[in-house]
């Protein structure tokens, strides 16, 4: 097979078709914290990390087209994107704090408190929150912050817009838009108590709310979608625990069908084929309902709560998978790490469909070393040396 470029390897991976080599996902990335420890083991401070663990041309290179914000942060639009956030979005403003906490209101609206130490000097990576308050407690309050999501205003598009269609347009990298799935969309308004009681208090509201993520997003959306090619989408979702989805599947497809169908329809009808759900947790209860509206991928497989990617291909032959290796191995000895990248890179590389990674953000106690030797196995099974 002659040499391909990392956009032909990644779509002929997604259709289940062969490849000379398999592209690898985010495994440049790396959490503050890790970060931080890296240095310290030897990593050079300013080093861009995909190029030190030599993955720079073997990753998944692509290009998001939208911006909104996430939870916990300050958040501006970002020229060149399409903002799909709340416009105005809410003043970041901290409210209180002392020596180790901090109560403050980002750029969503949302109320919450956490450590000075994992905020203060920047996120750290790893932070653990609690929600105080969040912007919507009734229909008025969501009526309120609809104005907020005006699909019609034109300044949601940059003033270059049309130089920046030319640029993507004869390109050999991925171009992709990740949006917010109607759970996210709807925790970060209501919050997650607000979902599981509204369901049963004000279920009309909720399922108001889940639907107008998908008209909002799409309408937003689709002068983007009639301008260039995107080659998929990515739908934050995390609407699982360890044990199994947050709520269960049958409530799932009564409040969220019509939004995920709306969705899936929206970008297949503009030839996007690739759509993955991107939520921690055990979702595999999920999946069922995801493919039949539409959606063909999850990452990133979270092995500490059961999502074993090898027996889901068992089950799911033409799912779309990203991840499932458990980050717990890498800060183990070299003997289990590669016991962790056999286990799962060597029988789903040969059936394709599926791009080797982390199962999330690699923690602080894997070592620069290990992360080294992790990458060599892993290179190495995907036919990068």
């Amino acid at each position: 097979m002659e040499s391909l470029t990392i956009k032909e390897r990644f779509l002929r991976v997604a259709f289940f078709k062969d490849s000379d080599k398999i592209p690898l996902w985010g495994v440049g990335n790396a959490r503050p914290a890790t970060f931080k420890n890296w240095i310290k083991q030897g990593l050079p401070e300013k080093a861009d990390l995909a190029e030190y663990l030599g993955v720079k041309d073997c990753e998944v290179k692509a290009v998001g087209i939208a911006s909104f914000p996430a939870e916990g942060f300050d958040w501006k639009p970002e020229q060149g994107l399409i903002n799909i956030g709340p416009k105005p979005a809410f003043e970041y403003k901290v409210v209180r704090e002392d020596e180790r906490h901090r109560v403050w209101i980002d750029s969503l609206g949302i109320t919450q408190i956490g450590f000075q130490e994992d905020w203060k000097d920047g996120w750290s990576g790893f932070a653990t929150r609690s929600w105080i308050e969040f912007p919507v407690k009734d229909r008025e309050d969501f009526l309120k912050i609809k104005r907020r999501y005006d699909p019609n205003d034109s300044e949601r598009y940059p003033a270059n817009w049309s130089s920046i269609v030319r640029r993507h347009r004869d390109r050999d990298y991925l171009l992709f838009v990740t949006i917010r799935g109607p759970f996210w969309w709807t925790r970060d308004m209501v919050g997650l108590n607000g979902i599981a009681l509204g369901i049963y208090k004000n279920p009309g509201l909720i399922k108001e709310i889940m639907d107008f993520c998908a008209e909002f997003q799409t309408k937003v959306l689709h002068r983007a979608l009639e301008d260039l090619d995107l080659d998929f989408v990515i739908v934050n979702e995390d609407m699982a625990y360890k044990n199994g989805p947050m709520i269960g599947p049958k409530t799932v497809e009564e409040f969220m069908g019509t939004a995920y169908g709306e969705i899936a329809r929206f970008f297949r009808d503009h030839g996007v084929k690739i759509l993955i759900v991107d939520s921690d947790g055990n979702v595999e209860q999920l999946i069922p309902i995801w493919l039949k509206y539409g959606l063909n991928g999850v990452s990133p497989c979270e092995v500490a709560a059961g999502m074993d990617v090898v027996k889901i291909r068992e089950k799911y032959p033409n799912l779309i998978m990203i991840g499932g290796i458990d980050k717990r191995e890498l800060a183990k000895d070299k003997d289990m790490i590669k016991k962790e990248v056999d286990r799962r890179v060597l029988p789903l590389v040969k059936r394709k469909g599926y791009f080797p990674g982390v199962d999330h953000a690699v923690p602080a106690d894997v070592s620069l070393e290990n992360y080294k030797y992790f990458i060599t196995i892993l290179k190495k099974y995907c036919g990068w040396s």
